[in-house]
């Protein structure tokens, strides 16, 4: 299976990217702010938002992921 997806103006594999997503510390937490920021906001709002609004998702995620 190929998955191509736009990440940073240029194509990555999905394998690829799942190997990034493996560096990441915290990918519970990331895919928690994902699910959140989908059931909450269209992608055009998720895609115009900025890094301080992202981050405080991802810590609310965080917070979530900690009360379980």
């Amino acid at each position: 299976m190929v998955c191509e997806i736009n990440y940073e103006a240029k194509e990555m594999s999905l394998s690829d990217y799942i190997k990034n997503l493996c560096e990441f510390e915290n990918v519970e937490a990331l895919f928690e702010c994902v699910k959140m920021l989908k059931s909450e906001k269209t992608l055009e709002e998720i895609q115009s938002l900025d890094d301080e609004t992202m981050l405080k998702y991802f810590m609310d995620a965080e917070k979530k992921i900690l009360k379980k």
